[in-house]
């Protein structure tokens, strides 16, 4: 159990997290502020104008005094509101602005974390954590300026006015104020752990949707529509439960101070009924007692709504500082630079398993001169894009080293290391924009001339000539307007125009006709020409042109050397793939 001197810590710690992202805003704050001043200003001095109409009235002073009361009154009424139309705009503004920055730096940080993390989340699950959590904390901070510095600013102003008028009223009111607050202060947490559990029901849900999504084809291919559904209405209840109890837990605050409200309005005019019967206040200082224990009431149930945004900002702010505070596994190295041309890599004596219980590759130990290419083969799980996921530093190995360029990679900065090294894979990934955009990845430094050279070379030209706008096409996310042959040919296309010294390719020809094939191959073959390359294939033919053959099985090493020398060997396992329908064993 922490004590709770820790919880307080705790708790100032977080908010003092929380409002740092208010740093950047802070000359709109002041401005805002300013704003809500003068917004306090004409909120007290109306019911002032209201109460001399009253005593005027009733003492049958002039009609042009009274005029000038009512024109006076509806001025400031209309100054008023445009001030608060200004205060309204000003405090979105400021939320946004800090809550978007918040956003940027989750996200930033998600796509830093390593893939053990990413294996264990689905995107909407991200998506909830990075965008829904945040809007949470962003209604909060909108209003937080406005509604709970601005209460107690009028709470304050009222409080004052009032002891000149009368200090008994004041007093009852100034008691009923700080009543409120202090009840507020003491069960403000009250539902932040409920409303955290309601965030997490509501990732889990969204991540649900977006993973049956994904896998539509396969729903409905195999009947799974029901089954889907029967999921789906069991995470809905689910956020149904966890929803309720947080929101009765929230308005616990707001239900108090409505309470307690009645009571203080009871007694403020009693009060003041008995001092006008007693002929201590006039008619309109009884109505300026009245209005104002009314306006006393606004910022109060303001602080008791703001209560429960508080509530689920702070559940908010609790899963984003969670999500910050993860740390990868993978970190970056100090080193920024590599040799000049095709890089040289070694393998020594690495062992990797994405989970303790099972080993996924055993003991690898190989070298690959600069310029070489290295073709692994072997089934399914034996371990070949491991050992691409680890030369990109995907995961980091258990044991082990692995060298690029004879420095280790783990000493490398990110940077250094993918600008030198690139890879393609059998899924190509589209993001919305142009076909330039997604050619080059946003690298606007790239001419427009290297990239139609390029997909000259590698076959594509002509599916671009045949596009409306050419490089100027928008192209939708995800890849439904490629066929697997196109996809595979833009892939290639990225990797050609980075001028990688180090590239794998990972089965790039597993879904390809014979003609594509021949004519990825190709280009392929050019690639290979001026930098160190991995294929892991499954079909033997892509690899008639490399220098090496690595065969894996079960997570190790079971053949390594010359293609040449063992093709021509009878006895080695190479050959005897060569001689068999390799095509159907690795498949």
């Amino acid at each position: 159990m922490r004590s709770p001197e820790h919880v307080n810590q705790t708790q100032s710690m977080s908010m003092t997290w929380m409002f740092r992202y208010l740093v950047p805003v802070k000359g709109r704050m002041a401005l805002l502020l300013v704003l809500l001043l003068i917004t306090t200003g004409f909120q007290l001095v109306n019911p002032q104008i209201v109460q001399r109409f009253i005593n005027t009235a009733a003492a049958r002073g002039a009609i042009a005094s009274l005029l000038n009361l009512a024109a006076m009154y509806l001025v400031i009424a209309v100054c008023n509101q445009l001030v608060t139309v200004a205060v309204s705009y000003l405090g979105n503004d400021v939320a946004w602005r800090a809550t978007n920055q918040l956003r940027a730096n989750l996200l930033q940080h998600c796509l830093r974390l390593d893939m053990r993390f990413h294996n264990l989340k689905t995107p909407g699950e991200m998506i909830e954590r990075i965008d829904g959590d945040v809007t949470n904390m962003s209604n909060f901070f909108a209003m937080f300026i406005v509604q709970i510095v601005g209460s107690f600013i009028l709470l304050a102003g009222i409080l004052v006015v009032m002891f000149f008028e009368n200090w008994v009223i004041a007093t009852v009111m100034a008691g009923f104020t700080a009543l409120s607050i202090a009840v507020m202060v003491f069960i403000r947490d009250l539902g932040v752990t409920a409303s955290q559990a309601e965030r997490q029901a509501s990732a889990s849900l969204f991540g649900l949707i977006e993973e049956r999504i994904a896998g539509i084809e396969d729903v409905q291919a195999n009947g799974a529509v029901g089954y889907v559904m029967n999921r789906f209405h069991r995470a809905m209840h689910t956020v149904f439960q966890t929803g309720r109890r947080a929101w009765m837990l929230r308005v616990i605050p707001w239900n108090a101070t409505v309470i307690m409200f009645t009571f203080a309005v009871t007694a403020v005019l009693l009060v003041g009924l008995h001092l006008y019967l007693t002929g201590k206040v006039s008619l309109g200082a009884l109505y300026l007692y009245f209005q104002y224990t009314q306006m006393l009431n606004d910022p109060i149930e303001q602080l008791g709504n703001q209560m429960q945004d508080f509530q689920r900002a702070k559940s908010g702010m609790r899963r984003s500082r969670e999500l910050l505070s993860l740390q990868s596994e993978i970190q970056e190295g100090t080193a920024d630079s590599l040799p000049d041309g095709p890089l040289h890599v070694v393998f020594d004596h690495v062992n990797f398993s994405y989970n303790p219980a099972e080993r996924v590759l055993n003991d690898i130990h190989f070298e690959l001169r600069p310029g070489e290419c290295l073709g692994i083969v072997g089934r399914t799980g034996s371990g070949k894009s491991s050992i691409s996921r680890l030369l990109l530093r995907l995961y980091n190995v258990d044991s082990g080293t692995i060298r690029v360029g004879g420095t280790d990679i783990r000493d490398l900065k990110f940077e250094t290391m993918y600008r030198r090294v690139g890879m393609v894979t059998q899924d190509v990934q589209l993001f919305d924009g142009t076909l330039r955009d997604n050619l080059t990845l946003f690298n606007h430094s790239v001419a427009d001339e290297e990239i139609l050279k390029t997909t000259e070379t590698l076959g594509l030209r002509p599916w671009i000539d045949a596009l409306p706008d050419g490089l100027d096409t928008h192209l939708a996310a995800g890849g439904a307007s490629l066929s697997a042959g196109e996809a595979q040919l833009f892939a290639l296309t990225r990797v050609f125009l980075t001028k990688p010294s180090l590239v794998i390719l990972d089965e790039p020809s597993s879904r390809l006709d014979p003609a594509t094939e021949a004519t990825l191959q190709a280009a392929v073959d050019q690639l290979l020409e001026h930098c160190t390359g991995i294929v892991i294939a499954h079909r033997l033919s892509t690899l008639e042109r490399v220098d090496k053959i690595m065969v894996l099985r079960h997570g190790n090493i079971v053949e390594f050397g010359d293609r040449a020398t063992l093709a021509a060997d009878s006895t080695s396992y190479f050959a005897s793939l060569l001689k068999s329908d390799a095509r159907e064993e690795f498949a």
